[in-house]
């Protein structure tokens, strides 16, 4: 589907790793983050300052918990218990030099959900993204909670179940998947579509937005958004069996 969207968009040399994010992950390397997927979800992402607390009294990201990159190792004790939880870390750039093995070591603790901060602290302040002096966090502090715009999954399955007259379900996979089993009453229009396609769906209703995973879900979410519909999306994996047996589980 990218080597598509790709393509779509006039570029001729397009490769696809076709391991994807799954065995990237799982060989440590590290991921980036661009500032405005981190403004968008502040409050809901651990995100620390590797710089260490003396070089964050004079500025840091909203939010950050400063820890001397130095210091990571002796202070895994106080990491959350969720190994899902989305934990971010930035430095003065994007440093890989210095991240990397940070961030493999981290990810051997077991948390799969880590990215490195594109650009640093000097990347954010060049975008005017929010700041603030002194007040500086030490201590990490996580509460679990949706992401924006996020349904929960024994909503979706009641949505499923009851059909509300007032709620459409998007189902953004490509058409193969689709076509090896959907949800009754659900409108397909994979993600790769979906921007050329949204005169075909309605104003006056909810557009509860499904994947797979959850991924393309949410990047559907982020394009309805932007285009005035009012929509949520889910952030499960789902099976689909014969049409009406499914299940919604987080990876």
């Amino acid at each position: 589907m990218a080597a598509r969207l790709a393509a779509k968009e006039g570029y001729t040399n397009v490769k696809v790793f076709h391991d994807g994010i799954p065995a990237w992950k799982s060989a440590g390397l590290p991921l980036l983050t661009s500032p405005e997927f981190v403004r968008f979800t502040l409050g809901y992402v651990v995100l620390i300052d590797t710089r260490g607390p003396e070089a964050a009294k004079a500025g840091h990201i909203q939010g950050a918990v400063a820890i001397d990159l130095s210091q990571i190792s002796q202070e895994r004790a106080q990491f959350p218990l969720d190994l899902k939880a989305p934990i971010v870390l930035y430095h003065e750039d994007t440093n890989l030099e210095k991240l990397a093995p940070v961030y493999k070591e981290i990810a051997s603790w077991g948390y799969n959900n880590l990215g490195i901060l594109e650009g640093g602290f000097k990347g954010w302040l060049s975008k005017n993204l929010p700041t603030q002096k002194d007040m500086v966090q030490t201590k990490i502090f996580y509460i679990p909670r949706p992401k924006p715009g996020e349904i929960t999954g024994d909503e979706f399955m009641n949505i499923v179940k009851t059909k509300p007259q007032n709620k459409l379900i998007l189902d953004v996979r490509t058409q193969q998947e689709s076509a090896a089993g959907s949800i009754e009453g659900a409108k397909n229009i994979p993600l790769d579509q979906l921007q050329s396609r949204l005169n075909e769906l309605p104003k006056d209703k909810e557009i509860i937005v499904h994947c797979a995973t959850g991924l393309r879900a949410e990047m559907a979410y982020n394009i309805l958004k932007n285009a005035g519909f009012n929509t949520r999306f889910l952030n499960d994996r789902i099976a689909i069996l014969e049409g009406k047996l499914f299940c919604c589980f987080k990876e």
